[in-house]
């Protein structure tokens, strides 16, 4: 092992922390997935209203058809009840029952449609209101999955960029010392190199014994903190 090992080594410890930093973004990053679910739900939402308005369409035709039939019944009675044409007093009072009942059935069939189509009225509402919601979600959505695609596309760029500068630092690097920086990263969070300055671990902000500065200056071998075990170096310039 050379200092230009641990020098290295602290650039390595660099490029690591650059890559995590990315990666944590990237799984970070909102892909409008969460939206993406309610524009979703809204369409079927709306989809449900909508099919609930043909319904109501479909049975205030029907029952259209239903009173002008009855109407007409009703008039065509009436013409031969009151038209002269029926002297059975007998059979003049049963004509009349049923003109008075085809009335009765009338109002109750005009009464139903305009039940009929004040529920219509609401429904027609709630897909004007739906409609505009799912409107509102689509631009959130894309704006969102704009934003996102170009944060991440930026991100795997630098991070592809990073993991080809880290082969060739590990490339050069002595294979023993990289093994335990690697090890010890993955123990302790993702930081395995810790710099020495003014006197105290960058990474716990425990003193360091002054006794093993020279050994830290020298490069000749690993110094690790006796505090938090990360490899100690003195970074160049700052020796």
């Amino acid at each position: 092992m050379t200092r230009d090992d641990f020098q290295r080594l602290y650039e390595l410890q660099g490029i690591d922390s650059g890559i995590d930093q990315r990666e944590a973004l990237l799984a970070a990053a909102d892909d409008g997935g969460d939206v993406l679910g309610s524009l979703e739900a809204a369409r079927v939402a709306v989809e449900a209203l909508q099919e609930d308005l043909r319904e109501k369409q479909s049975r205030q035709r029907k029952l259209e058809l239903d009173l002008e039939t009855i109407l007409a019944d009703r008039d065509r009675r009436s013409e031969r009840c009151y038209g002269g044409t029926v002297s059975n007093p007998k059979e003049l009072a049963a004509l009349q029952q049923k003109i008075a009942e085809l009335a009765r059935n009338a109002d109750r069939h005009e009464d139903m449609i305009l039940e009929l189509l004040e529920e219509m009225e609401a429904v027609e509402a709630a897909v004007a209101e739906q409609q505009e919601s799912i409107e509102q979600l689509a631009r959130k959505h894309t704006s969102i999955a704009d934003s996102y695609e170009r944060t991440t596309s930026r991100a795997r760029g630098e991070i592809a960029e990073l993991r080809e500068r880290r082969e060739m630092v590990v490339g050069a690097t002595d294979e023993a010392l990289v093994r335990e920086y690697e090890a010890i990263r993955e123990r302790f969070g993702g930081i395995g190199v810790a710099v020495l300055r003014d006197g105290t671990c960058s990474a716990c902000n425990v003193a360091v014994p002054r006794v093993l500065y020279p050994m830290i200056e020298r490069g000749t071998s690993a110094v690790r903190c006796e505090s938090c075990r990360r490899i100690l170096v003195i970074p160049e310039g700052e020796g």
